[in-house]
């Protein structure tokens, strides 16, 4: 019996003791989320006075008397000499002597069909010359554009307060994107002058108005925007809430400002402009000189006398029109198209329409002057896995078993000879180079979209490095092999890197398209 007392005893002080131990653990817990919710409401605080004072120092510059600049009229892409494309000829077979027999004719053999072209190729004469490989002689500065950088930050983390607020959607590209408002906003300019754009900038600056700052940058997020798509979609939420007025261009200067990218505000007589700073040379853009930086006009309008606030933030970052990923847009399929080379590779694709129409608002542009960079920037846009995924499995398949030299023949001559030939100027009045996507969707291509494609399709199946190479007037490619593969070739960062050309139709891998000058060659490295 008391055996069985010390029993319960010890266990009720047990009991008593992990009961203790567990209330213990249960307190240090609260303690600790307790601890963290504090840290992190004190350190939300810090963000939101830095903004806070980050915005009142804007809107107290934008005070003071904006200064007049000369506007510069856009810059066009170099217009390029029209080349046709050529086509290659084997040379022709020694003559044979005359079989001795019955004397009976041999059946006369069956031509194969020519790929057919929109514009009449030019053919090349039968070489008799000498196959060694010629070398290409590198000119000192490869034209490499720079590392995309990450998206510009926000000014600082928000965390906007639960106030009541609407949502505004539009549809972006087939997309619906949705941005809350406060349910309150009551934007108004009451004048286009400088204390008055600077009480609309301050009220933008209120807490209110944290919501649509947030959920921008959400949206931006979640459909992969790039920098241009980006700040399109700011401008179509804001048109939307305010029509197209002095309001709504203000308003999506205030979202790029809070997101981190450096604009410049401008007013007419009538009219607030936003300009905005590049890392790229914009063709076909007026722009204003500030401080040493480029600020373009994108409303296209042709106000001549507009004065511009240098107002700026810190960390304020310049537009960059390179795209590591492709928007996330609904699918619209374009119609299938089906493909076949002249040796009979077949493959189909399918496009998605949204982003076609995306791509033709997308701007041609240059980095640093340098206007054979415009090319890189679309040959380093990755195609839609969706895409990949019905384009590449029969080109995959043919080339399998292949090695590398075999397998970017067959690559090359798809290009070569799946698609039509046509010229810029006769089909968009001008310069237009494509994204790969592009050139899968419309009819007619001409050598730099051919290139563009053909270094997608050896990076994307092969693995195997690709450089453009252009000649005045012309765009082709050189291919690094793995292994020593013989014809002309160019020698960089000790690579060999061996010419293929997509235009040259018929040609074969290691030829260069006659007319172009080696020594005149430029080389655009790729990523």
């Amino acid at each position: 019996m008391e055996m069985r007392k010390t029993i319960i005893i010890i266990l009720s002080l047990v009991t008593l003791s992990l009961s203790a131990q567990h209330l213990s653990f249960e307190q240090f817990r609260q303690q600790q989320t307790d601890k963290f919710n504090q840290f992190s409401a004190d350190k939300q605080a810090e963000f939101d006075a830095f903004r806070r004072r980050a915005n009142e120092q804007y809107a107290d510059f934008m005070r003071q008397a904006w200064e007049s600049f000369p506007v510069h009229e856009a810059e066009q892409p170099t217009e390029e000499k029209t080349l046709p494309p050529v086509v290659y000829e084997e040379p022709a077979p020694a003559p044979q002597q005359e079989p001795q027999g019955d004397g009976k004719s041999q059946p006369k053999p069956q031509e194969e069909p020519q790929p057919k072209e929109q514009v009449a190729p030019i053919s090349a004469p039968k070489p008799a010359i000498d196959t060694k490989p010629v070398p290409i002689s590198v000119k000192p500065q490869v034209v490499v554009v720079p590392t995309p950088q990450p998206a510009p930050e926000p000014i600082a983390p928000i965390q906007p307060k639960a106030e009541p607020c609407k949502n505004v959607s539009v549809g972006y590209f087939g997309t619906i994107i949705t941005l809350a408002f406060p349910a309150d906003d009551n934007l108004h300019l009451r004048a286009l002058k400088e204390d008055a754009i600077a009480d609309a900038w301050q009220q933008l600056s209120d807490s209110r108005y944290d919501i649509t700052v947030s959920t921008a940058l959400k949206a931006r997020k979640a459909n992969a925007l790039c920098d241009w798509a980006y700040m399109q979609m700011l401008q179509a939420v804001s048109e939307k809430q305010y029509g197209k007025t002095n309001e709504a261009v203000l308003m999506q200067a205030f979202l790029m400002t809070q997101s981190g990218y450096r604009i410049r505000l401008g007013m007419g007589d009538t009219r607030l402009y936003m300009l905005v700073a590049s890392l790229y040379d914009i063709f076909r853009m007026r722009y204003y000189t500030i401080d040493g930086t480029k600020y373009y006009d994108i409303s296209g309008e042709k106000d001549t006398k507009i004065r511009i606030t240098k107002a700026k933030y810190e960390k304020e970052k310049s537009l960059s029109l390179q795209m590591t990923r492709l928007p996330l847009l609904s699918n619209d399929p374009a119609p299938k198209r089906t493909l076949t080379s002249r040796k009979g590779v077949t493959a189909s694709v399918c496009v998605n329409k949204n982003l076609i129409d995306f791509f033709n608002t997308y701007p041609q542009a240059c980095f640093n002057g340098n206007q054979t960079t415009r090319w890189a920037a679309f040959a380093n846009t990755p195609i839609e896995q969706s895409v990949k995924d019905m384009l590449y499995p029969p080109l995959r398949k043919t080339i399998s078993s292949m090695n590398e030299h075999d397998a970017v023949g067959i690559l090359l001559n798809w290009v070569q000879t799946a698609f039509e030939y046509g010229y810029d100027d006769q089909i968009w009045g001008g310069d237009r180079a494509f994204f790969a996507q592009e050139t899968l969707y419309y009819p007619y291509c001409d050598c730099e979209d051919r290139a563009i494609l053909f270094s997608h399709l050896v990076r994307d199946l092969l693995g195997l490095d690709v450089v453009l190479l252009y000649y005045p007037g012309h765009l082709a490619t050189a291919v690094a092999f793995n292994t020593d593969v013989n014809g002309d070739y160019l020698t960089w960062q000790n690579r060999k890197y061996v010419v293929c050309d997509p235009t040259y139709i018929n040609a074969g891998v290691g030829r260069t398209m006659p007319g172009m000058n080696n020594q005149q060659a430029q080389v655009i490295a790729l990523r």
